[in-house]
């Protein structure tokens, strides 16, 4: 009967050997699929791209070579060469784990237009200073790089849904923010990273899908003077960046009940007087039509949502509010079934000057 400690010691090195033979397997596959694509492609497992799992597969290689060195009984004279063995991969095993924490923290995102896939997936790598991602077109656990993206501050854009995809032309571009916004800003004033990338034909995406936002951190502070007042200048410059934004989203490019492509520069902004008290309230009403009327109006909702803005629902139509900022309310209505078009309606808080 062999003795039980030595048992236990074939026993760990049978799994630490399993363990080795696994991750010189996928060294061995992610430079096989580099090889054979001449570097543009890699593996892709979850949120591990080439750097995390060749970075991971060394970890296990050498932390499972030490200890299949360790529990293997070596004759007197080989004994200094198995010491000499143990040491170098505990110090390679130190090194992969250094090289993890440089790699940093990893997330893949589905980059997501309006709720449906696009069949791209966004891998970001969080540092101490920063972070970094790549734009994957992904085919099973092969994926092609397309894109490079960016962020300041240990950022992360995508994993925490400060991007927006708009589509023309076959094209999908690709707009995200570098820096994260703070509570009660203004999101669509934060994009500064943008990219492109074509539309994948031949797939069908998957809808209903709902990207996850981590909250934003509560503002610090304020030190600086109060506000201005609010004039119909400074709302009407609000409004315009907001239904730019949002006609931006919608499906194709937007176009009047005539068929005119819309001139964001010439929106049609009045003034009317408010019911509630003294002063007027700036007021667009805008109707229009789009590639897809329902998808739209999807797209633009969630645009006002990333700006900040309150959720309701009147009867047949989609209410944004904020109590709080300039362009108070915005209601979009489909009415395809009748004229094909879509109307939107934005007001302001009431302006007293």
């Amino acid at each position: 009967m062999p003795r039980p400690a030595a048992s236990r010691r074939r026993t760990v090195a049978r799994v630490a050997g399993a363990l080795f033979a696994f991750a010189t397997a996928v060294v061995l596959g992610q430079l096989g699929v580099s090889a054979a694509t001449s570097g543009t492609a890699s593996l892709l497992i979850g949120p591990l791209d080439e750097r995390s799992l060749m970075s991971l597969a060394m970890l296990i290689a050498f932390l499972s070579l030490g200890i299949g060195l360790w529990s293997v009984d070596a004759p007197r004279w080989m004994l200094a060469l198995k010491i000499i063995g143990i040491v170098l991969a505990a110090c390679a095993t130190a090194l992969a784990a250094v090289v993890i924490t440089l790699v940093g923290d990893a997330k893949a995102t589905p980059l997501l237009q309006g709720d449906c896939d696009t069949g791209y997936v966004v891998v970001e790598h969080r540092s101490l200073r920063g972070s970094s991602g790549t734009v994957y077109r992904q085919d099973g656990l092969i994926a092609t790089s397309v894109a490079r993206t960016s962020g300041d501050d240990a950022y992360e854009p995508f994993a925490m849904g400060g991007y927006a995809v708009t589509q023309a032309d076959g094209t999908l571009s690709v707009s995200y923010a570098i820096n994260r916004p703070n509570a009660g800003s203004n999101p669509l004033g934060t994009y500064a990273g943008a990219f492109s990338v074509p539309v994948l034909e031949g797939r069908t995406p998957q809808c209903g899908l709902d990207a996850h936002r981590e909250p934003l951190p509560s503002p610090a502070p304020a030190t600086t003077p109060e506000p201005a007042p609010v004039t119909a200048a400074s709302v009407d410059d609000e409004t315009t960046e907001l239904v730019s934004a949002s006609l931006d989203a919608a499906s194709g490019t937007a176009v009047d009940a005539s068929g005119a492509p819309i001139d964001t520069a010439a929106l049609p902004i009045r003034s009317v007087a408010c019911a509630e008290g003294p002063g007027t309230r700036r007021e667009l009403r805008l109707d229009f039509r789009t590639d897809d009327n329902t998808r739209s109006v999807a797209d633009i909702l969630k645009i006002w949502d990333r700006a900040g803005y309150e959720k309701d629902r009147a009867m047949q139509e989609d209410i944004r509010y904020s109590e709080g900022r300039p362009v108070e309310r915005m209601s979009v209505r489909e009415t395809s079934s009748t004229d094909g078009l879509v109307h939107l309606t934005v007001s302001s808080a009431c302006i007293v000057e």
